[in-house]
């Protein structure tokens, strides 16, 4: 029987070459009764992208041809990136609006890579849709005599989609609804597709945050199977589960979490020793329930993370695993897995071990609470003995802290935007959260104990799942670089860019208004993080290797590495486990990393709706912001008290004409000399909110306003 591995081994091979299907079965051996069989491999081959067509019906594998397969992200200006599959030399590919053809968000794709581009990042054209995304576009429904019609809403390319008359499911114009493309043969011609769902009015309460659950394909409910298993799990621990766990009960253990943290799955403990400290970070044991190839697993992995939107949580666990079994709550016995590591003065981990635990929280703490006694001494509710522990924490979080940075550990630490909503979900306020010393404790617990797990793999030569982050291309470095000394800093990546390097920088922004724009530039400078088989460090961090151990509540690869982590400690990783963990991680690093920028956008697009809806009903509200960005007719001010960018048209600001130089990060009227420049401090004002295309409009705040502006305001009671 032919298989997959020897079609590509072929092509691979000496005698390789593009050829017929019927060719290639002549080359392969393939007889008239395994032709059929055969016929079906080439399929699967060509629906997955190992294989392509080409001219005269001939099959060849993509990447000889400039072929890459990957998955669309589609951005609201038309254009969009494609995170390519098994290129680690490249990771994405830019695509021009003109060059996206039929494809949509989420789809998996063949894109020709182009011989020349205007950028660092590799340019490209997709010629083929291999698989659509199984998620259904968001749109306004609109009807006219004769048709309906859905106006897809950004970052969709489509104008308008037809729907089939029985097929509306009663929407009313003006309604938010889903829709399912079914015929879309060309890009020039109208799609066909049905309404699946009718969400509601757009301004209606609720509307806002479904559109972005199924926008982003979230899964709301749990199939009937997985809650059905979960029933069968027992309320309290036996006898038997304790067999083998170290007993931690005894020994002070907490947790500190948000105030409205409801899973709380890494619990530590401290003793001060002679020459530093050991510490104890304790991981809920969440393999212990999710047995592999259950229902339950299955579905972790399909959600791969947890999504914190704005309003609510879509968990990778069902609630009475997330909420209560795995949860490290206090005053109860949870199983855990523990690294217990001995840690010098000078934050150096000395030596560490792993193993099956069981512990008994002794307090459940939030990041408040310890702040306020880190500040003032005063434990208030906190218990005197957990009060103890906090202060050896806090020396030997701060020893580790301090060696990771001398190390070369990059320090970008960005406020998070927190929306305060109303029972309505009207947002009411919008608050800038910092992270403080009560966060980094937890931090730098978190990172030892990952640090370990992954050491523990290598020392073992087992495969892992590391947490890696790619070094930064050095087209990209050097135009952050070209933008810094523009701000008057002096650095260079000349000679090897190191994160040591760039830490000095960094340093030096410490006092500088501007610090969080600059970090938002050197973030979009550098890699994304990913998980992969092969490790290659982590950059930002500045560790030779690493994994993601501390969260298997909330995410599906530190719940493979506990599960391979038990394997590894009781000795029953065996050969075959290991060829199938190699084959495997692959697939799962590229399919967790994309479930995680899934939950990314999804997260960023609920709190961002909420940020323009707080802005709608703020318009002619005046706003200190930052110029960080430019294009080719306007620049994007992102407003301090609010954290959301809105554009500043040229044609607005009727002073002078002004020209774009984008050597020097900064536009430059023609007559009167004004400039613009990236990082500048200004003063603007919000004429304009569309919530459809997810964009603010602002002025300069001393640009006299349109006599229309001023009548739209009014009318609507400002």
């Amino acid at each position: 029987m032919i298989t997959a591995e020897d079609v590509l081994s072929f092509f691979s091979g000496p005698r390789g070459r593009p050829c017929k299907r019927r060719e290639l079965a002549r080359e392969l051996g393939v007889d008239n009764r395994e032709y059929t069989a055969f016929r079906g491999v080439i399929r699967e081959l060509i629906k997955s992208g190992r294989v392509v067509k080409l001219k005269r019906g001939r099959l060849a594998p993509p990447d000889p041809l400039n072929l890459v397969v990957g998955t669309v992200s589609l951005k609201p200006q038309g254009f969009a990136f494609v995170h390519v599959e098994d290129r680690p030399d490249l990771p994405e590919v830019f695509v021009k609006a003109r060059r996206t053809t039929t494809a949509l968000d989420g789809d998996r794709v063949m894109v020709r890579l182009l011989p020349l581009a205007d950028g660092p990042t590799p340019e490209g054209e997709i010629i083929r849709v291999i698989e659509r995304a199984d998620k259904p576009l968001p749109g306004i429904f609109g009807k006219t005599k004769f048709i309906s019609y859905v106006r897809p809403t950004p970052p969709s390319p489509i104008t308008e989609i037809y729907i089939y008359p029985d097929r509306t499911k009663k929407a009313r114009p003006g309604q938010q609804v889903l829709v399912r493309i079914d015929e879309w043969p060309a890009a020039d011609l109208t799609p066909e597709g049905h309404v699946t769902k009718v969400l509601g009015f757009p301004d209606e309460p609720g509307v806002d945050i479904q559109r972005v659950i199924h926008e982003h394909n979230l899964p709301l409910n749990f199939p009937r199977r997985v809650l059905a298993e979960v029933r069968t799990l027992p309320a309290e621990i036996t006898a038997g589960e304790l067999e083998g766990r170290r007993d931690f009960r005894e020994t002070i253990t907490f947790t500190i979490d948000p105030e409205d943290a409801k899973d709380f799955d890494d619990a530590v403990s401290l003793e001060e020793t002679l020459d530093g400290w050991r510490i104890g970070v304790h991981i809920a044991d969440v393999a212990h329930y999710v047995r592999p190839e259950t229902a339950l697993d299955r579905d972790a992995y399909e959600r791969g993370t947890s999504v914190y939107l704005v309003d609510r949580v879509v968990p990778m666990l069902p609630t009475r695993l997330s909420n209560d079994l795995c949860s490290l709550k206090p005053k109860v016995d949870r199983l855990t897995m523990s690294c217990l590591a001995e840690i010098t003065r000078d934050g150096e981990v000395r030596n560490f071990e792993l193993f099956n635990s069981v512990i008994h929280s002794r307090a459940r703490l939030n990041y408040k609470q310890v702040m306020q006694f880190f500040v003032t001494g005063e434990p208030g509710r906190i218990p005197a003995a957990v009060a103890d522990k906090l202060t050896i924490m806090r020396r030997a979080a701060g020893a580790l802290r301090d060696r990771r940075f001398k190390l070369g550990s990059l320090n970008l630490e960005l406020p998070e935007v927190k929306v305060i909503l109303d029972p309505q979900g009207v947002p009411v306020r919008i608050e800038q959260e910092t992270g403080d010393e009560s966060h980094w404790v937890i931090e730098d617990l978190m990172l030892m104990a990952n640090q370990c797990v992954a050491a523990y793999f290598l020392r073992k030569t087992a495969p892992l799942l590391y947490r890696i982050h790619a070094a930064p291309e050095r087209e990209k470095i050097e135009e952050f670089a070209g933008f810094v000394q523009q701000l008057g800093y002096r650095f260079s990546p000349k000679g090897g860019l190191t994160t040591r390097k760039l830490g000095r920088l960094l340093d030096q922004f410490a006092a500088d208004p501007r610090r969080h724009m600059i970090y938002m530039l050197l973030l979009r400078s550098l890699k994304k993080a990913e998980y992969a088989p092969d490790n290659v460090g982590h950059f930002g961090l500045g560790f030779s290797h690493y994994c993601h151990f501390t969260s298997p509540i909330r995410r599906y690869p530190d719940l493979w590495v506990h599960r391979h982590l038990k394997l590894l400690l009781a000795g029953q990783l065996s050969v075959t486990q290991k060829k199938r963990a190699h084959g495997d991680l692959p697939a799962i690093g590229r399919w967790t990393s994309e479930r995680e920028r899934a939950a990314m956008e999804a997260e960023r697009e609920s709190v961002r709706i909420k940020q323009m809806q707080y802005l709608g009903n703020h318009l002619g509200d005046e706003y200190q912001g930052v110029i960080s960005g430019f294009l080719d007719f306007g620049f994007f001010v992102t407003l301090d008290d609010v954290w959301l960018d809105g554009l500043v048209r040229f044609s607005g600001i009727d002073d002078d004409y002004y020209a774009y130089n984008p050597e020097r990060f900064k536009v430059t009227g023609r007559r009167r000399n004004r400039t613009f420049s990236l990082g500048d401090q200004v003063r603007v004002r919000v004429i304009k909110v569309d919530m459809e295309r997810r964009q603010v409009d602002l002025i300069m705040a001393d640009a006299p306003l349109e006599q229309s502006t001023r009548r739209r305001w009014s009318r609507q009671g400002r």
